[in-house]
C-alpha cells in the first residue's frame, strides 16, 4: 500500500493523503495545523515581472472646485473611522477637457479623515454641470501621500463618475486617477477663490485604458 504523499508505505514519520490536505500554503493535519514554506535560496535572484498589458492613461479633465471656510464637526474630532475635524464645502467652480466642459454645482463637500493609521483620506462628493446641461454626479475619494523632500504633499485620488445615457456616458465606462493640487501651488490663472474665506483645489482626471 501507498497511501504517503511520495508513492513512499506509510510510517509513523509520514503523512499520509488521509490526514494531510494543503491548501495555500498551510498542511491541515489532523491535531493540529503545521504551516508549510516555500523553500527559499539568497543565492536565487528574484524573477523580473513582465507587464504583458501595460496600462496607459490620458488627461480627460481639468476640474477646479472652490471650497469655503472649513466647518468645524464638532467640539470633537473623534469618530468611529478617526479623527474628522471638519468638512469642506463646496461652493462652486469649473472644469474642462477635450470631450467636455461646465461648472460646479454648489453642495456637497469634502468630508476629510485621519485614519487611525496616521493616513489622510479624502472623500468629497458633489455635483457638476455640463455645458449641455447635463449633470454628473462625482464621488472622489483618495488619499495623501507621504511629503516630498521640497515639502508638496501629493495626493492620489480615484473620482468615479455617474451620469445618464448620452454623449457623456463615457464617464460610467471608465476607471480614472487624478491628482489634487491646492493654495498656492493652483495656477495663479486658474484661480477661482475670492478672498481669504475660499480655497481652490485643482484635480487633474486622468481616465485609465
Amino acid at each position: 500500500m501507498t497511501d504517503d504523499i511520495d508513492g513512499r508505505p506509510p510510517s509513523s514519520g509520514s503523512l499520509s493523503r488521509r490526514n494531510l490536505i494543503v491548501a495555500g500554503g498551510v498542511a491541515l493535519v489532523a491535531g493540529g495545523v503545521t504551516p508549510t514554506a516555500a523553500p527559499t535560496s539568497a543565492a536565487t535572484p528574484a524573477t523580473p515581472l513582465k507587464d504583458y498589458d501595460p496600462i496607459r492613461s490620458e488627461l480627460v479633465m481639468n476640474l477646479l472646485v472652490t471650497c469655503s471656510s472649513p466647518e468645524p464637526m464638532g467640539d470633537s474630532s473623534a469618530s468611529k473611522d478617526g479623527d474628522r475635524a471638519r468638512i469642506w464645502p463646496i461652493i462652486g467652480g469649473r472644469f474642462r477637457g477635450p470631450r467636455l466642459g461646465g461648472k460646479v454645482i454648489p453642495g456637497g463637500a469634502d468630508f476629510p479623515v485621519t485614519r487611525p493609521d496616521g493616513v489622510s483620506f479624502v472623500d468629497a462628493f458633489y455635483r457638476i454641470q455640463e455645458d449641455d446641461g447635463t449633470l454628473i454626479i462625482i464621488h472622489n475619494m483618495g488619499m495623501a501621500y507621504p511629503e516630498l523632500p521640497d515639502g508638496r504633499r501629493p495626493y492620489r485620488l480615484s473620482p468615479s463618475f455617474t451620469t445618464v445615457e448620452g454623449p457623456h456616458d463615457w464617464l460610467n465606462k471608465s476607471i480614472f486617477v487624478a491628482t489634487l493640487t491646492y493654495g498656492p501651488a493652483v495656477p495663479p490663472e486658474m484661480r477661482l477663490a475670492k478672498g481669504p474665506n475660499e480655497n481652490d483645489r485643482l484635480i487633474q482626471v486622468h481616465r485609465i485604458f
